[in-house]
């Protein structure tokens, strides 16, 4: 009898969960599953490995990826710290555009979010998507595993064209309000990525998306794992996310 009495209290509080959880407004949700996969404010670097896979050959990479929020908007920085023929290669997010820079360039050249940093590992998911910042939610429904748990799928549309992925659909765990997976879709509408957030961990007192798992759409074969390796708080000048200052600084 205890132990029925325990089972049925935690259903309750489960189904209270969720239904709090379905009362949240659009900006609400977004805003939280961006919450359950970032740092928070103090942490300006993080230090990845990619492991990239394909029919044809396994390559890894280490990267540091670098932060810095204005009242302009949100700046992020990815370099290479090897392999030793990537070494130096940038790519940096600012609110206006995407950047490249590399070692024997004068001076950097736009590119797209959407342009490969390494393997299927785009600047967009490299840096990070922020579904509050880049999209309104277009529709919200439950769905069923065949383990006969309940999630929530959500369709996502970009705000403006500026934004890499045009659509996403997000597969979010409604009681921890998580998401698990998401698929990002082309210009086209043919789904191009389906990105799992494959392991969640406790850093600096934070809970975030330490694995993310990018499987390709279009060509079979292609998986690209990444894997945070440390974080920092150090802080950063803003010349390091400068356009202008690629090709200056020593």
């Amino acid at each position: 009898m205890k132990r029925a009495l325990i089972v049925l209290t935690a259903l309750i509080v489960l189904l209270a969960t969720t239904l709090n959880a379905q009362e949240l407004s659009d900006i609400e949700l977004l805003s939280a599953l961006d919450e359950a996969r970032f740092f928070n404010d103090s942490v300006t670097q993080i230090s990845i490995r990619i492991h990239s896979e394909t029919p044809d050959e396994i390559r890894e990479a280490e990267l540091m990826l670098s932060f810095l929020d204005t009242e302009e908007g949100s700046f992020a920085r990815i370099e290479f710290a090897n392999p030793e023929e990537l070494a130096g290669q940038i790519f940096l997010s600012t609110p206006e555009a995407t950047y490249f820079y590399g070692p024997d360039l004068d001076f950097p050249i736009k590119t797209s979010a959407t342009q490969e940093v390494f393997g299927d590992a785009a600047v967009a998911q490299t840096s990070g998507i922020r579904f509050a910042d880049s999209y309104t939610i277009q529709e919200r429904r439950t769905v069923t595993a065949v383990d006969g748990l309940d999630f929530w799928e959500i369709d996502l549309v970009a705000v403006d064209f500026t934004v890499a992925f045009q659509a996403v659909t997000v597969i979010v765990d409604p009681v921890e309000l998580r998401p698990i997976s998401a698929i990002l879709y082309a210009v086209s509408g043919l789904p191009f990525y389906e990105v799992f957030y494959e392991a969640y961990a406790v850093l600096e007192d934070d809970v975030v998306v330490t694995t993310q798992r990018i499987v390709n759409q279009l060509l079979l074969g292609r998986i690209t794992t990444s894997e945070i390796l440390k974080i920092g708080s150090e802080v950063l000048s803003p010349l390091l996310f400068d356009p202008a200052s690629l090709g200056a600084m020593p």
